[in-house]
C-alpha cells in the first residue's frame, strides 16, 4: 500500500471507455452471466481495464468496439 504524502504525485486515473457491439447497442453489465446490451446509452457501464473488453468478448459473439468518454 502506498501512502501519498503529496497531491501531486498522485497517479493519474485511466480513461474510461464504453464498450459497443455491432449494432450501436452498449454494454450495460452482465444479465444471467452473460454480457447485456442496450440501445439507451443512459445505460452504459463505462469501464477502465482492457481485461475487461477480453472478458465480454468471451460471453458474446458481436464485434466489440470502444469509446473514450
Amino acid at each position: 500500500m502506498k501512502v501519498l504524502l503529496n497531491k501531486k504525485q498522485r497517479e493519474p486515473k485511466p480513461k474510461q471507455f464504453i464498450v459497443l457491439n455491432e449494432f450501436c447497442q452498449v454494454f450495460c453489465g452482465l444479465q444471467g452471466g452473460y454480457p447485456a446490451f442496450s440501445d439507451n446509452i443512459d445505460d452504459a457501464k463505462p469501464l477502465e481495464n482492457e481485461s475487461q473488453i477480453r472478458m465480454i468478448q468471451q460471453g458474446t459473439s458481436f464485434k466489440l468496439e470502444k469509446e473514450y468518454l
